[in-house]
């Protein structure tokens, strides 16, 4: 028995049918998934962070400083405060005046007798103990027991 030409064209067809369904099929490639429902945490890594470091700050150490002594200081002596002499022939002092009162021997000058106030016994001997303390401290002390004086 021999196939007829009909026979064999419809195998031929069939054949490409399914060989072309198998093609498409292969080219189509569907995912298909399935899912009861039932969801879990979903953990995302975070992006990468690109950080770049300043460059190092550099301070220029300062320079170096060198101390040196204070030059000696030399004081020479205390100046000398004179009264001008008079000019010559020009200045006489007038006879029996004298500026300061009378020479009193070792005691200097002293106003006279007429001029002194008072004093008590008290404030005598308070102003004869003032030659005993310091020769700068007795113009005080001997202000200090004339103001006393009425």
């Amino acid at each position: 028995m021999r196939p007829t030409t009909s026979t064999v064209l419809k195998r031929f067809a069939g054949v490409a049918f399914a060989a072309i369904a198998l093609a498409a099929a292969a080219a189509a490639q569907a995912q298909v998934t399935w899912s009861i429902g039932v969801e879990s945490p979903t953990y995302y890594e975070p992006a990468p962070v690109y950080r770049t470091q300043p460059p190092p700050v550099y301070y220029q150490p300062a320079p170096p400083t060198y101390y040196e002594p204070a030059p000696p200081v030399y004081y020479g002596p205390p100046p000398e405060y004179r009264r001008p002499p008079p000019p010559p022939g020009y200045y006489r002092q007038a006879p029996g005046y004298e500026e300061q009162g009378e020479w009193r021997g070792g005691r200097g000058y002293e106003q006279p007798r007429y001029e002194q106030p008072r004093l008590s016994d008290m404030q005598q001997r308070a102003l004869s103990n003032c030659g005993m303390l310091a020769w700068r401290d007795q113009p005080r002390c001997r202000a200090t027991v004339m103001s006393t004086v009425r």
